[in-house]
């Protein structure tokens, strides 16, 4: 009668080191994936940022030159316009600065990874 049922490789052979590697090499998979999906949405947010900021500052040279244009007896009109301006470039700027500092404070890409890779390759080596 024919064992329908698979038994788990037994310890110390090379099919139980086979599987081991298996199972190592697509945790490792798993875990490229996961900062893979990460680095994605940081690249998107940060695309995101940047073109908010791009169109802040344009408002901001548009604001500036219309302050310009505008520029006549009427002074609470350039006052506003002034305000919007200043404003808008704050804004720019505000958002510039974050996006610097969100690139500064965030670690290398796939930095777990190798590390993970790293650690697997010194306990197969033998090193400690």
């Amino acid at each position: 009668m024919p064992d329908s049922t698979k038994r788990p490789p037994r310890p110390g052979s090379i099919s139980s080191l086979m599987s081991g590697v298996f199972s190592l090499l697509l945790t490792r998979f798993e875990l490229f994936l996961l900062e893979a999906e990460e680095q994605k949405d940081n690249l998107l947010l940060s695309l995101l940022l940047g073109g908010l900021a791009l169109i802040l500052l344009l408002l901001a040279l548009l604001c500036g030159l219309l302050l310009i244009l505008v520029l006549t007896p009427e002074s609470s009109r350039a006052l506003v316009l002034g305000a919007l301006t200043l404003l808008s470039l704050a804004a720019a700027l505000g958002l510039l600065w974050h996006m610097r500092q969100r690139a500064y404070r965030s670690p290398a890409p796939f930095a777990d990874t190798v590390a993970e890779v790293r650690k697997d390759w010194t306990s197969l080596s033998g090193r400690r």
